[in-house]
């Protein structure tokens, strides 16, 4: 469970990600969507940090499902995902724009797929464990 996040704009971060974890990202989001508006109320990942740092987000996370969902189109995929409805001006999250937490997600991005994401330059340690902005 996880919504990757090399950087801080949802668009850059959906352009940079291997189609494996791009698919992914479409299905994730939609399923932490469902949990954190209220959709969905039991059953596993609901007490994720994944999960709960979008608690109060929903518009920002529709946001980012959205343009998983379009960069997943624009690459030529069949898409059978419905966009979420969100506002159009919402509140983003503190997480975004942190560095440790975009970091970690580069760090994590490098271990999955070494070969594909070199590519971007990342200067990250290549083990930094998940930052998960969440009490």
């Amino acid at each position: 469970m996880q919504t990757f996040m090399p950087y801080p704009e949802f668009k850059k971060s959906a352009k940079c990600l291997d189609f494996r974890r791009l698919g992914k990202q479409r299905v994730e989001a939609m399923q932490v969507h469902r949990i954190v508006s209220g959709k969905r109320t039991e059953g596993g990942w609901i007490n994720h940090p994944a999960v709960r740092m979008w608690w109060g987000y929903q518009d920002a996370l529709a946001a980012y499902h959205n343009a998983m969902l379009y960069e997943w189109i624009y690459r030529g995929y069949i898409n059978n995902m419905p966009k979420i409805p969100h506002a159009v001006d919402y509140v983003m999250p503190e997480f975004i724009g942190n560095k440790k937490f975009h970091d970690s997600h580069k760090s994590n991005l490098l271990n999955k797929d070494f070969d594909y994401y070199k590519k971007f330059g990342w200067s990250v340690e290549r083990d930094m464990p998940y930052y998960w902005p969440v009490q």
